[in-house]
């Protein structure tokens, strides 16, 4: 899900003139809550979901015959010292024998420019069932492993800032604290998730949920309330691909208008981003709205080219929240298909906004 806007660093930031403060070990525990807080309480999702499919929803894995790789890069809120930057790589693959895809995805999370560092490895497997001549469900297994990196080294408390010479010393030399480091800074537990996807020819439905064992990623062992499990994350999304002058299964040049909507829900968080994409031969261009729990958030411009073989495509959130200095968010992401797909001519759903 779309970062929090009560970023990591801007909380930090927040709490660092509150020096008067009877109890360091309060203003520790703050911090903590303020990392935890914005390290769990929502995933990312990137604007381009459509170049990005093995993390939106595991049921559209192999949605092609041939390998397939993906790149994505998501530089959120740059006006803040790096607040979030994600990366993400996968592959997946189809195999018609076996009405099989396969995936695997590596995600890279760093939030408050390194003081929360997330890894996240998975592999999917996805099964299709074809209900009807022009009915199909996909249904996509995620099993994976997390690493979760919590820098110290990173936070400034209270007793570190003077008021004068702020964070170090006339000498270049942080002042210290008599706060102590918990006891693990890094965390390593598995994530599961479970995904469905049904189309016909113009319209697709899917239903997705991660974190179904609810990890718990506990750095303060004496206090479980200042690191509560992650809750699980549901995801609902659907959409329609119109073509306007293309023949039927002829779509890599033709003239398509495709609708979308998605609706994430996690723990007391929610996120509606919806949409259209109009792709007119090589070239695409797209406009989306994002709403935060029940707050107008961004409003997203995207375009792209596409190739037999490439997919390029960038995007850019323009904040309207009211979120000062932000700097907006930058994104990327491209899609490679070793080889051209010898099939793409039978593909005349509506999942080919996916491949």
């Amino acid at each position: 899900m779309q970062h929090s806007l009560h970023t990591i660093s801007i909380k930090l930031r927040l709490l660092l003139p509150f020096r008067h403060l009877q109890s360091r070990k309060w203003l520790a525990a703050v911090i903590f809550m303020a990392v935890m807080a914005a390290g769990r309480a929502q995933d990312p999702i990137f604007s381009q979901f459509y170049l990005a499919p093995l993390e939106l929803n595991p049921g559209l894995t192999g949605l092609s015959e041939g390998p397939r790789f993906a790149l994505n890069y998501r530089n959120q809120f740059p006006g803040f010292n790096n607040a979030y930057r994600t990366y993400a790589i996968s592959y997946d693959q189809f195999f018609e024998r076996m009405k099989s895809g396969v995936g695997f995805w590596l995600l890279s999370d760093d939030a408050g420019d390194g003081i929360l560092k997330t890894t996240k490895a998975a592999g999917i497997y996805s099964y299709r069932v074809r209900i009807r001549s022009d009915l199909y469900m996909r249904m996509g297994i995620e099993i994976g492993v997390v690493q979760r990196t919590l820098n110290w080294d990173k936070l400034r408390f209270g007793d570190q800032i003077d008021d004068y010479l702020g964070e170090t010393s006339p000498g270049g030399t942080p002042f210290p604290t008599e706060e102590f480091a918990p006891e693990k800074n890094t965390l390593l537990y598995p994530d599961l998730g479970l995904g469905f996807v049904i189309n016909n020819p113009t319209f697709y439905a899917g239903l997705a949920v991660r974190h179904l064992n609810t990890p718990n990623p506990e750095y303060l062992g004496s206090n479980p309330n200042l690191t509560p499990v992650i809750p699980m994350r549901w995801t609902a999304h659907a959409g329609a691909t119109f073509d306007m002058a293309s023949r039927p299964g002829r779509n890599s040049n033709g003239v398509s208008l495709s609708p979308s909507i998605m609706y994430v829900l996690q723990g007391p968080f929610q996120q509606i981003n919806g949409g259209v994409t109009f792709d007119a031969g090589m070239i695409s261009v797209g406009a989306f709205y994002r709403n935060s729990s029940g707050q107008s958030e961004a409003i997203i411009g995207a375009i792209g080219l596409r190739t037999k073989q490439l997919k390029i495509g960038y995007s850019y959130d323009v904040t309207i929240s009211g979120f000062p200095v932000s700097g907006g968010t930058h994104e990327i992401g491209i899609v490679y298909a070793l080889q051209p797909d010898r099939s793409n001519s039978k593909y005349s759903d509506c999942l080919r906004l996916f491949r």
